[in-house]
Formats: structure tokens, sequence, C-alpha cells
């Protein structure tokens, strides 16, 4: 199990990285198709993480209400709406849908 501790010094070690890595690379050397492509990178790996936490369960894939909850969310984040309500209405669905079933 985490302690707060491992969760703080992972944390700073990853702001570490990324700082020393801004302070490091030259982007003025790094062509525009390539700041392009590594500015996709962070959201490819987030939607990569959820989806797997969505739509696997004991490394096999499952649909029940997280699927449904991820999906109200999206719905909320094409409409637009603010971050807590997309939150707010993603957890009640799936609050909602687990009780269904």
């Amino acid at each position: 199990m985490l302690t707060w501790f491992v969760v703080g010094a992972l944390a700073v070690g990853v702001y570490g990285q990324r700082a020393l890595g801004a302070l490091v690379i030259d982007t003025g050397r790094v062509n525009e198709r390539w700041r392009a492509v590594l500015q996709h990178v962070p959201l490819a790996i987030i939607a990569a993480v959820v989806v797997l936490q969505t739509f696997t369960s004991s490394r096999e894939i499952e649909l029940d209400a997280r699927a449904v909850g991820v999906g109200a969310a999206a719905l909320c984040a094409w409409r637009k709406l603010p971050m807590l309500i997309t939150v707010l209405v993603a957890a009640i669905v799936t609050a909602g849908m687990r009780r269904l079933l």
C-alpha cells in the first residue's frame, strides 16, 4: 500500500523530470512537426489509462457501470460543461447503473 510519503516522493520525481527536461532540451532544435506530436503524448497516455481502467477487470474486457459513467462524462465534455458538473454527472450515472445492475 502506498503511503503519502511515497506518493509525495513520486510526485516530486515526476515534476523534477519534467523541469529537467524543459531545462535541458533546446526547443529551438525540435522542428514544428515533432512539437505537435509531443504535445499530444500526455493526452494519449491519459486516454490509454482511462480505457484500461474502464473496460477491463481481472485481465478481461468487461462492460459495466463504469463504461456508462465514462460515456456520460464524454457527453458532458462534448457539451463543454464545467469539470465539476462533468465529474458529478459521471459519478451519479455510474452509481445509478451499479444500483440497477
